[in-house]
């Protein structure tokens, strides 16, 4: 998978002392890693339906300022994939065809089970430390005399909507009614990050003058895949 979160400043920077404030939030990403995937799909000439699920485990990985950092923390994590998907055939269907080439596009949710809740300490201050008030995950950050309330949303549990695209092929051999063979595919599944981030400006006439939620970009989890087909029917 791609990064989950992108570094983040909120602060001012003074042409005499360089960096006066600053905010980041740290990077996370989920190392890649083997996923196990079960599939079942009902042909009709041309096109398909399919229904399939995965898991896959791995360790999510809050890094520190900067990528090279020693103080990265590591966190396994179980990631279920699920989707229903629309499956064409690129050429016309034959029962003694040995190669069935097709594309895919289809919709699901990609479920994240990290191994124990994670506590929004994915920010990092520099230089000067700022002023804390009302309880965690809510941080409170003056800056020339305005104040900024952040709010990072704690990590356990979290089920995303997906997107998923990809083509492939089967090397069948047929087998009278039935057939078996290799399945070779490559795809992206696509979903919003699951770190939600919410920066609001504070004044003293107006509680929340602004809040503006960071959106971070798309988690795009490419696969290469292979595995066994079993083909039932004509």
């Amino acid at each position: 998978p791609t990064d989950w979160s992108d570094l983040v400043l909120l602060g001012s920077i003074s042409p005499a002392t360089g960096v006066f404030e600053q905010v980041l939030v740290r990077d996370l990403r989920v190392e890649p890693d083997t996923q196990l995937d079960g599939a079942v799909t009902y042909w009709r000439g041309r096109y398909g339906f399919r229904v399939q699920g995965g898991l896959s485990k791995s360790s999510l990985i809050v890094g520190g300022p900067d990528a090279a950092s020693s103080d990265a923390l590591k966190i396994d994590v179980d990631t279920w994939s699920y989707d229903v998907r629309g499956v064409i055939g690129m050429v016309e269907y034959a029962p003694r065809r040995w190669v069935w080439p097709y594309g895919f596009f289809g919709f699901g949710g990609i479920t994240y089970d990290l191994e124990r809740t994670l506590s929004p300490s994915l920010l990092t201050f520099i230089e000067r430390s700022p002023s804390t008030r009302g309880r965690p995950p809510t941080i409170v950050v003056e800056e020339d005399g305005r104040e900024f309330l952040l709010a990072v949303d704690e990590l356990g549990t979290e089920t995303v909507f997906a997107l998923n695209l990809g083509i492939g092929t089967d090397f069948r051999v047929p087998l009278g009614p039935t057939g078996l063979g290799v399945r070779l595919e490559l795809s992206d599944q696509i979903a919003p990050s699951p770190v939600g981030l919410r920066i609001g400006n504070l004044r003293r006439s107006r509680p929340l003058t602004s809040d503006t939620g960071v959106q971070f970009a798309l988690v795009h989890h490419l696969r290469i895949a292979a595995g066994i087909v079993l083909q039932i029917g004509r």
